[in-house]
């Protein structure tokens, strides 16, 4: 890989924004699928890397377009307020639109790799990515291209939460607590496990150096796992 180029991927990897956390939940949950655990460890390293690299492009790709002043003013649904610029959308700004009460922002309900792409706003969103959201980033890709970090609350973050999906919309209390009654959420986040997988990611992108990311990237359990959700 060129110099340039894997300095940009760290860079981005570096991103307080960027689903680094879920990348490395990714990559552990991978280790249990049969096709993935008959793969070559080059192979294995072949995809992680080129995971990564499709998770970089589209976080830009968010990013870029919540930045954008040129990206007009829709109505959001079933209200007549402006979105306005993307970088000041309501829901990804303080004082904009909360997720429900219930919600502790783990990010398990966007742990899914594809879903339907009914969105209440379509023309909002370019088509790619609608394409993205039905279809998934592709094989091993677990959760939605749309997550992001929250250094808040140490969990999850819709980055196009107004914009969201109308199956998002109907995800309720009690799909959540289905989710929770599950082993995954400390199984995956294992403090050891995370810190095991994120050596291995950093011999991939770059074996000399990494720079410094946030805790809930890396070794430590994020917040939302101190909370009794049931």
């Amino acid at each position: 890989m060129r110099n340039g180029v894997r300095r940009n991927r760290l860079k981005v990897l570096c991103n307080p924004g960027f689903p680094l956390y879920y990348i490395l939940r990714n990559l552990g949950w991978l280790k249990s699928e049969k096709w993935w655990t008959n793969l070559s460890p080059r192979a294995r390293r072949v995809i992680a890397s080129k995971m990564v690299s499709e998770r970089v492009a589209i976080f830009n790709e968010v990013r870029k377009w919540r930045k954008n002043p040129k990206a007009g003013c829709v109505a959001a649904p079933g209200t007549s307020a402006p979105f306005g610029p993307a970088g000041q959308i309501p829901g990804l700004n303080p004082g904009g639109m909360k997720a429900p009460e219930y919600c502790n922002k783990c990010g398990l309900c966007c742990e899914v790799a594809s879903g339907m792409p009914d969105f209440p706003a379509p023309a909002a969103l370019p088509k790619r990515w609608r394409e993205v959201f039905g279809n998934g980033l592709g094989r091993g890709h677990r959760f939605c291209p749309f997550l992001w970090e929250d250094n808040i609350s140490g969990g999850g973050l819709c980055s196009i939460y107004p914009l969201r999906s109308n199956p998002c919309r109907l995800f309720g209390s009690e799909e959540c607590d289905f989710f929770w009654k599950s082993t995954e959420p400390v199984e995956l986040s294992s403090a050891r496990k995370i810190l095991l997988v994120g050596r291995w990611l950093i011999n991939i992108v770059n074996p000399r150096k990494l720079p410094p990311v946030g805790p809930y990237s890396t070794a430590e359990s994020p917040k939302f796992l101190e909370i009794d959700r049931i």
